[in-house]
């Protein structure tokens, strides 16, 4: 896998088992056309997959952001079946939303979307 696109992962990977959720078997996925990108393929046991991909050309921060918001869909997608799909679930408001990325100045963070509070930093989850 490129490189950077598994440092972009590795925090958000880290959420999906520190919060019990299910983690994809990801394989290395080429990106035809486009040398900035780099990309892989999120997979199911169930043989369904989706694709994640980051820019190279972006900052880390900007990099985790985006690799973090198709994780969470490949998640969201791969819960339905068996539970609440609202991952990362928001502490704030557990019944009601997951929470939602956002680039920050100081890092990458999940926030509650409905306060815009802050609550975790990508990869520190649990």
């Amino acid at each position: 896998m490129d490189p950077e696109l598994e440092r972009a992962l590795q925090p958000v990977l880290a959420d999906l088992r520190a919060t019990g959720a299910p983690v994809p078997r990801i394989e290395d996925s080429d990106w035809p056309g486009d040398v900035d990108r780099a990309g892989a393929m999120l997979w199911s046991p169930d043989g369904s997959g989706q694709g994640v991909a980051i820019s190279r050309s972006r900052p880390l921060a900007e990099q985790v952001a985006e690799a973090a918001d198709r994780v969470q869909e490949w998640a969201v997608e791969e819960l339905w079946r068996s539970a609440p799909t609202n991952w990362p679930r928001c502490p704030r408001h557990p019944a009601t939303h997951p929470m939602a990325v956002r680039l920050q100045p100081d890092g990458v963070w999940w926030v509650c979307p409905h306060d815009r509070v802050a609550v975790s930093e990508v990869g520190r989850l649990g």
